[in-house]
């Protein structure tokens, strides 16, 4: 028989190796398995899995009472994956995920540089599909808000972010009309509009704004909308009709994702109706609506999966404990990790905040309120890490005894106590804070 040429020329080391694939065949388990224990015990360079192959299909038909003498050197040359078409392999490599190329790319070098390659082919013929897409759009003279929508139309919603197709529309735009530039991309500054106003600033500008420049700048003093390298639009709707127009089509994009989204509606309009029509991807929100039912109807609109962090606030009558419970049933709250609310709550309540690393409400004040058993729910939370609670009606000192605290004589402004979590190393910190008439509870995990 003809050796391997993986087996050193020596009758001892030939027997040490005959007598390992022969134990290997004895424990009857697939041979990729065998080959492992085989390599474990000699390393992976000494024999190749074929000629490990050879060996146990030759000492295994040994052992049933066959036996031939096989000379290997007729066998043909193994066809392996590299022997495979390129046209062939190209279209295997176009239908694999990131994932499954990144395996294909560790087999061998050649089978990297091969892949990127390919990939960075297919990204240049993508790419220019895109500048030739977004050039019609261009020469369309359409907002471009609406231009993108027809470009997602045609190569789907996930094929470039709004940020991208907007800083290439506005390239392809200034060569059509002759400004050449080498704009980096990631050395331009974000833009900044009066949206980046801080909500604060602008609440103090129109509060020194008379009745008359009031109404003018809701209603009926119309607007002008700038859009950057277009013309000035001038109008005489008001200002949340005409920029719903614009604003409409980008909250209809279903691939838009933001970091935190702010929204205040303080009374009713006509033009916010179904103001988010899909859902809507944030990380974190801030919802102040004129009343309950339409903060509800904005937080729902959240997509739930995405949404870790809520500030749900609104205006006008006092909530039932229905509202209170559509509220604690959304998804959005369940898979939230930090929610903040004007919802007054009760100590039952708490019960449904174990998912929570953080929040902030106020407390219920038309009942007596066992902050013993506050403090007992919340050392429960695995997740927790802090809250505050605003006991309007409450005074620091009946706080500090229904914890059992001993306050000194005289005027209070702060407490601070220590509860040591039952079974664990780990101590809830409560610092109580009096504050004209009310009293704030601040309480934190602390080690």
């Amino acid at each position: 028989m003809e050796h391997s040429s993986a087996i050193v020329e020596n009758s001892e080391d030939y027997l040490k190796v005959c007598t390992l694939v022969l134990n290997e065949v004895l424990k009857e388990i697939p041979t990729c398995d065998s080959d492992q224990n085989f390599c474990n015990l000699v390393g992976r360079n000494f024999m190749n899995y074929s000629d490990f192959e050879f060996w146990f299909y030759q000492l295994h038909r040994f052992c049933r009472g066959y036996f031939y003498d096989y000379n290997r050197s007729a066998d043909p040359v193994p066809v392996t994956i590299m022997d495979m078409p390129m046209e062939m392999i190209q279209e295997i490599t176009r239908n694999l995920d990131p994932v499954e190329l990144t395996h294909l790319q560790a087999m061998n070098e050649s089978f990297q540089h091969m892949v990127d390659s390919i990939v960075l082919l297919d990204s240049y013929i993508d790419h220019l599909k895109n500048v030739t897409l977004i050039l019609n759009e261009v020469l369309g003279k359409k907002p471009i808000f609406h231009s993108y929508l027809n470009f997602c139309k045609l190569v789907g919603e996930n094929t470039i972010n709004y940020p991208d197709f907007e800083f290439w529309y506005y390239r392809i735009y200034r060569h059509y009309r002759g400004e050449l530039d080498d704009c980096d991309q990631i050395i331009n500054p974000v833009q900044k509009t009066i949206m980046d106003l801080p909500v604060s600033l602008m609440y103090k500008i129109t509060e020194n704004l008379d009745t008359v420049e009031s109404c003018g700048l809701s209603y009926y003093g119309g607007c002008i909308l700038k859009i950057p390298n277009f013309l000035e639009i001038k109008s005489d709707e008001c200002f949340v009709k005409k920029g719903m127009e614009y604003l409409s089509p980008v909250l209809i994009m279903r691939n838009l994702e933001v970091s935190h989204l702010s929204l205040c509606i303080k009374k009713e309009a006509v033009y916010l109706n179904n103001l988010l029509p899909v859902s809507f991807h944030a990380k974190s929100v801030s919802i102040r609506a004129f009343n309950f039912n339409e903060s509800l109807k904005l937080l729902s609109a959240m997509n739930s999966g995405e949404l870790e962090s809520i500030d749900f606030t609104f205006y006008g009558d006092t909530t039932t404990d229905g509202d209170v419970l559509e509220f604690f049933e959304t998804e959005q709250f369940k898979l939230a990790k930090r929610v903040e609310s004007n919802i007054c709550l009760y100590e039952d309540d708490l019960m449904r905040f174990r998912h929570l690393k953080s929040f902030k409400f106020p407390l219920g004040y038309d009942e007596p309120v066992d902050f013993q058993i506050i403090r007992n729910i919340i050392s429960t939370m695995e997740k927790f890490e802090s809250c505050e609670l605003d006991g309007d009606g409450f005074d620091i000192r009946t706080v500090a005894e229904s914890l059992e605290v001993e306050t000194p004589f005289g005027p209070l402004k702060t407490i601070t106590h220590r509860y040591r979590i039952p079974e664990s190393n780990d101590y809830l910190e409560f610092k109580i804070e009096e504050e004209e008439s009310n009293c704030l509870i601040k309480i934190a995990k602390v080690c």
